[in-house]
């Protein structure tokens, strides 16, 4: 009986530590499931280089619809090698020439559009990456929790479990001999395992920080996390059908991202269409002539060309990359079809595992719990009484703190679930 009042008197005693002085300087000192996500996306490299490369090909759609520069060309024509005299031959000239080429059709737009239309995929792009971050991080988040947490209750239990140690062994030396030597070898060994059990949290929780520093800077990771379990709000949409699916997903960061690629892949069959049309260039040189050798002044030369090449071998040479690329618009669409699929059997999973969990927490917080509290303290009245086995007491004890842990498995596993559907239902901001 002194074991239930020593209960008792714990909890009585965290409830009021947890509830009043503590709460103002571990408010300073714990990191919390939203300060961890939020300090994530704000550090992640990964975005700023994605808004260089957005910018990056934002000015490379600007050079892509420039025309090419024109040539220059200085020359030297008709030049006797008798003499090399400029004046000797009425042939001889000096020549500058510029040339300027036109791309075939609307080559020039289409590329600017398909640059530009690859820079406009980047911001969905850091949309599915801070919500892919808040995943990542609520998980790592939620394992560390879940070892810490893990690791104050089997503390809190361990002074139950010392006490019980010290009845037995007074129930061992009594000279009534109230407890054989195997109870007194048995409560030692629990609370052994207890504290492998311990060590093995400790070390559980060590990873899942080290794997936090990917995300984190490492004077957060010093911070202990917050010791209430998170509350992550799920979300409100329902989907009962892909065709409902369809129409949510489709602002969904990853889908928008494909449509670009569609879109891409459009401008890409466009853009070699435009190989069965001719491209020009057209040339103008000046010819500068000396004057005979008897002064007679010679007239100088312009002269003006129009050159084009003709699109005239093209069932192996333009059709076939034509064709090769309406393949890939046509596989993009394809691909679409199967984003969606994915997402949404992603979602209704998700939902799934959320239900079950639902169930369990409510078994556990209103059943199971109050049934292994009431077996604990019946078992350990027999105990006392000398009317059961102490073997009963310890199964009954250890059963209780292993269903408070997984109540708290429970509970952890909910919030990684509602963060994966949170991921599933996220929009872009674009």
């Amino acid at each position: 009986m002194n074991i239930s009042k020593s209960r008792l008197f714990l909890a009585a005693y965290l409830s009021i530590f947890l509830n009043f002085g503590p709460n103002i300087s571990w408010a300073q000192n714990e990191l919390s499931l939203e300060q961890a996500v939020s300090r994530a996306v704000i550090d992640d490299e990964w975005i700023i280089a994605n808004e260089l490369i957005e910018l990056s090909l934002s000015q490379e759609s600007i050079s892509a619809g420039q025309l090419p520069d024109p040539r220059m060309s200085v020359g030297l024509s008709n030049m006797p090698l008798d003499t090399f005299n400029l004046n000797q031959e009425p042939m001889t000239q000096l020549r500058i020439g510029i040339n300027q080429t036109f791309p075939r059709g609307d080559t020039l737009a289409l590329q600017q559009r398909q640059k530009m239309q690859q820079s406009e995929i980047n911001p969905y792009l850091r949309d599915n990456r801070k919500a892919n971050i808040a995943v990542q991080v609520s998980i790592l988040w939620l394992n560390t929790f879940l070892a810490q947490q893990s690791i104050e209750l089997i503390q809190n239990d361990r002074e139950l479990f010392e006490q019980l140690v010290d009845l037995t062994g007074v129930r061992y030396t009594s000279a009534a001999g109230l407890a054989r030597q195997q109870d007194l070898v048995r409560s030692e060994l629990e609370l052994t395992r207890l504290d492998d059990r311990l060590a093995m949290l400790r070390q559980l929780q060590n990873t899942n920080k080290q794997k936090l520093s990917q995300w984190l800077p490492y004077q957060l990771l010093g911070k202990s996390l917050s010791s209430v379990t998170p509350d992550i709000e799920p979300p409100t949409t329902r989907l009962t059908s892909l065709g409902q699916a369809t129409d949510f997903f489709a602002n969904h960061p990853t889908v928008r991202a494909h449509d670009k690629r569609i879109q891409i892949a459009q401008t890409k069959v466009s853009l070699t269409q435009q190989s069965l049309k001719p491209a020009y260039s057209v040339g103008a040189s000046y010819g500068y002539r000396d004057n005979a050798p008897m002064g007679r002044q010679r007239a100088d030369f312009i002269s003006l060309d129009l050159s084009f090449d003709i699109p005239y071998f093209t069932e192996k040479r333009q059709k076939p990359k034509i064709r090769a690329s309406r393949y890939t618009a046509s596989a993009r669409q394809t691909e679409r079809i199967l984003l969606f699929k994915e997402l949404f059997s992603n979602y209704q999973q998700a939902n799934a595992q959320l239900d079950v969990l639902d169930e369990r927490k409510i078994l556990f917080e209103d059943v199971l719990l109050d049934q292994m509290n009431d077996l604990t303290e019946t078992t350990l009245s027999a105990y006392t009484a000398d009317e059961g086995d102490f073997e009963e007491v310890m199964r009954a004890y250890i059963g209780e703190l292993n269903a408070k842990i997984e109540l708290l498995e429970i509970d952890v596993e909910r919030q990684k679930v509602i963060s994966r559907l949170n991921y599933l239902t996220a929009t872009s901001e674009n």
